[in-house]
């Protein structure tokens, strides 16, 4: 079974440690572990710390590019679009870099940037993060948020409300006039966690045409340090019952989480990928592996 993971956070180890490279890496995705794991495409984060922010926060996304595009040299099996190798998509955790510019979304186009995430886990110039906070957590979208999802809406860059606030949501689904993602997000029915998404927030990305990719870190799973399979294959099933199959996707979070996992790395994936096939059946597993999240990449 082919994969598709909409996150992770493996391109921040080439600012922690500047010796990293992708065949290095002690977490939990290396070239080998993807061929192991039957990828077919992994989306990689440029993710920019809350501490950084203005123009440093542009001047951090064009260094993390550059070593986005050094690894992609220096690989023979990723590829940002070349067919018969893994895809590498790019995406943006946190668009602060934008620094109130609409025109730097032009920046992104040109870079190749498929999927931008508009916060973090702090308040930006765009708008503000979940929160247990309620009044932060009703807060809309700031006037230049608004301005970037309705320029978004003309450009194949998909907008990603992973980390936002439940104004901002309702602002992303009223102005936004194509499918947006929640790329590693799990369900607030089942656990009552602020980066998770209640059942009406999953009826409207569904219904704009999007996905959620359902991650692997247990703090947004169970609330405890260890994930099961199970805990997974729950969460799946409450999006599809809610949202339907066309909605389910993974988005593993993998090198930004820190628990006891079922899955050690990227290439242990068929133990979920067979889990998934045994309790949803071959086709509607072959849309929450990888269907689903290509039709929003294509």
């Amino acid at each position: 079974m082919k994969i598709v993971d909409l996150h992770c956070d493996t391109l921040y180890k080439f600012f922690e440690d500047e010796n990293y490279s992708l065949n290095a890496n002690d977490g939990h995705i290396t070239e080998s572990y993807l061929k192991n794991g039957g990828y077919s495409a992994q989306c990689f984060a440029i993710y920019i710390p809350c501490k950084i922010t203005g123009d440093k926060a542009f001047n951090f996304f064009e260094s993390q590019y550059d070593k986005f595009s050094k690894m992609l040299n220096n690989s023979t099996l990723l590829s940002h679009g070349e067919q018969d190798k893994i895809r590498a998509v790019l995406t943006v955790e946190n668009a602060e870099l934008l620094n109130n510019d609409i025109t730097r979304i032009e920046n992104l186009k040109e870079k190749g940037v498929k999927i931008l995430g508009l916060l973090h886990n702090g308040e930006n110039c765009l708008g503000y993060p979940h929160t247990a906070d309620r009044y932060v957590a009703d807060l809309p979208l700031k006037y230049f948020g608004k301005k970037v999802v309705e320029a978004i809406n003309d450009t194949d860059i998909i907008i990603d409300v992973s980390h936002l606030n439940i104004g901002g949501f309702y602002d992303v689904a009223n102005l936004c006039k194509k499918p947006f993602v929640a790329t590693h997000s799990a369900c607030r029915d089942l656990l009552d966690h602020s980066r998770n998404l209640y059942d009406f927030q999953i009826r409207a990305i569904a219904n704009s045409g999007g996905v959620v990719g359902i991650p692997l870190y247990s703090y947004f799973l169970n609330g405890t340090n260890k994930t099961k399979i199970s805990d997974i294959i729950r969460h799946l099933e409450h999006l599809i019952d809610i949202g339907g199959e066309d909605v389910a996707a993974i988005g593993t979070d993998f090198d930004g989480m820190c628990c006891e996992l079922p899955i050690k790395n990227a290439g242990e994936m068929p133990i979920l990928t067979e889990s998934i096939i045994d309790n949803f059946g071959f086709k509607t597993a072959e849309k929450i592996c990888h269907k689903n999240a290509l039709r929003i990449l294509k």
